[in-house]
């Protein structure tokens, strides 16, 4: 199978980078990081336009366009020190977990799992959300995640083998990803899962940052399914390194309730907890994605 250029091009670009952050101490490959974020955001703009619109349609007058851009400047920075993380997520070892500050929330969790069995951990797009799921996993807890193939195949089996050495396992979202969840979730398993995404068809209308967003309802259609709880949990990215891990009260499926209604009040009820803390923490929220939660959906016709 022949590979297209730019497919080729991305992939050594993210072999490279790899390579170069995995053999540089922690902090070193931050800081290189932190300058290729400089580099897009100061001057080719990545986004930075669209990040400072949205914070302005969010928070109204409560920054100033100067605080704006350095919310959305952190914001971004943060990306990509995630990107660094990422890549060395096979350095991270239980022994180095327990040195970590969040550590305390894993406890948490490891706690919630030896008493209950099988939840939904469900996290928002703030701090390092990838390391939430990665974070549990090396604690013990058996997690996995579902993810989209990417449309270029190199860099999609190379993230796949990244994902392999943290020993995450990855449900595909195709045709049999309900099946799939539900059966694991019955099993006894975990499932880390974002729900602050919007869909691309009509699908659950949301109450979110002073706006309607159009959320699907799977976080609250797999807790019922496998009738277990949904944990909140909130990453909290404090200075360079450390991070925070913020566990909210489980939100439990009701089995006397009419289905659809149920899956809104969990939705609900599970996105407002994280409406509150991106409200609190705004530099900590991915302002930058291409589908931003608010934008309204393309209808036909």
């Amino acid at each position: 199978m022949r590979h297209r250029p730019k497919h080729i091009a991305e992939y050594v670009m993210l072999r490279g980078l790899l390579g170069i952050v995995n053999i540089l101490p922690l902090r070193a490959a931050l800081a290189l990081g932190w300058l290729i974020g400089k580099l897009f955001f100061h001057v080719m703009r990545f986004r930075r336009d669209k990040a400072e619109s949205r914070l302005k349609q969010v928070f109204g007058d409560r920054f100033t366009a100067k605080e704006r851009q350095r919310i959305a400047w952190l914001s971004f920075r943060n990306i990509c020190f995630n990107a660094v993380e990422a890549a060395r997520f096979g350095k991270l070892t239980p022994e180095k977990l327990k040195r970590m500050p969040l550590y305390t929330g894993i406890v948490a969790m490891q706690e919630i799992y030896q008493k209950n069995g099988a939840f939904i951990f469900s996290t928002a797009h703030m701090g390092n959300w990838d390391l939430g799921g990665i974070a549990c996993k090396l604690a013990g807890i058996p997690v996995f995640s579902i993810a989209r193939r990417q449309k270029n195949p190199l860099t999609d089996d190379l993230l796949n083998q990244m994902r392999n050495a943290t020993g995450m396992d990855v449900v595909l979202n195709d045709s049999a990803v309900l099946r799939n969840v539900v059966r694991r979730l019955k099993a006894g398993e975990v499932l880390a899962i974002l729900p602050d995404v919007r869909s691309s068809t009509e699908a659950l209308s949301i109450d979110f940052l002073g706006g309607k967003a159009n959320l699907g309802a799977g976080v609250a259609l797999f807790a019922q399914m496998a009738n277990c709880p949904i944990y909140p949990v909130a990453l909290i990215r404090r200075g360079w390194t450390h991070h925070e891990y913020k566990v909210f009260d489980p939100i439990a499926p009701d089995p006397s309730a009419d289905k659809k209604e149920d899956w809104q009040r969990m939705m609900q009820k599970l996105v407002s907890i994280f409406d509150s803390e991106i409200r609190a923490n705004p530099e900590q929220y991915f302002w930058f994605n291409k589908r931003w939660v608010l934008d309204p959906i393309k209808r036909e016709g």
